[in-house]
């Protein structure tokens, strides 16, 4: 039972047009850096593809437009780094569970891999910890990766650690993937700086923030508790204006540097706060990063 895939192609369906697939397609193969001399087949042609692949002549006899397709992109890997954890069972900007904003980001990306042929595997977990599944191309293993996603992401899970994943990525994983990081909206940008600059010389590396609910814009009567004590949180924020000032000061400079980091690191960047912008957001960062090219 592919429940979570259905979703998200449920989701795709809603948010996007024929046209807005064809870019996702084209925008998802483009992050492919070089090719292999080494013909493969033919597929037909999607936006974002190098007008150099197109086999004219099959697309005459065919109907419709046709590129040649190699080996080196047929085979393609696609890595979820997911550190999940007990953060993710936290509520994102929009009111949802962090996990499904998350969940539903690696699926759009991980069902545009399996579209293409390519292989899917999920790193996940925190130092002593570390769980690596093997790459497959199948709506079922992508299912299984998000089930795996999801259970990791429960209130009662062991603290994620996004620096140490990214450490154990750089250090194990061989051959040049395209890494999709899935980050907690609280990473403080000097300790992922250095690792990702390595995994970028290696790699393409696609980042994805999963926001946190502001804690600014509730009614003074809600009760927060945090998801990493299990402790419902005073409500300081609101008792004290000055505090809250800083508190929002603080916030809105860390998710700057984080978005000065990723730009310097070359890491291509996006951030939601709930499922419904989670399309959109990928159809934004794919087409930025084909354009940059």
């Amino acid at each position: 039972m592919t429940r979570l895939v259905h979703k998200v192609k449920g989701k795709l369906s809603i948010h996007v047009r024929r046209r807005s697939v064809a870019l996702l397609d084209g925008g998802y193969a483009s992050v492919h850096k070089g090719r292999s001399m080494d013909f493969d087949d033919l597929r037909e042609y999607a936006v974002g593809d190098d007008i150099r692949d197109i086999d004219w002549r099959a697309s005459a006899r065919h109907g419709s437009m046709l590129i040649k397709r190699y080996v080196a992109e047929r085979h393609f890997s696609l890595v979820i780094v997911m550190p999940a954890g007990r953060e993710m069972a936290a509520t994102a900007a929009g009111g949802e569970p962090k996990r499904d904003v998350a969940v539903l980001a690696a699926g759009v990306l991980g069902w545009l891999a399996v579209r293409h042929g390519d292989d899917v595997s999920m790193i996940s977990g925190g130092p002593g910890r570390i769980h690596a599944t093997r790459a497959r191309s199948s709506e079922g293993h992508l299912e299984l990766l998000l089930q795996e996603a999801l259970a990791l992401s429960q209130p009662d899970s062991p603290p994620s650690d996004l620096p140490g994943l990214l450490r154990h990525v750089s250090r194990n994983v061989r051959g040049r993937k395209v890494l999709l990081v899935i980050a907690d909206d609280g990473v403080e940008p000097a300790l992922v700086e250095d690792t990702l600059r390595t995994l970028r010389l290696r790699h393409e590396v696609l980042w994805v923030d999963v926001a946190d609910l502001d804690p600014l814009g509730l009614a003074p009567e809600t009760l927060v508790r945090d998801v990493s004590s299990d402790r419902t949180l005073p409500d300081l924020l609101a008792a004290d204006r000055q505090l809250a000032e800083e508190f929002g000061r603080s916030e809105s400079t860390r998710r700057a540097d984080v978005e000065t980091m990723l730009r310097r690191t070359d890491v291509s960047s996006a951030r939601a706060g709930h499922t419904d912008e989670v399309v959109p957001m990928i159809v934004r960062m794919l087409e930025k990063r084909r354009r940059g090219r």
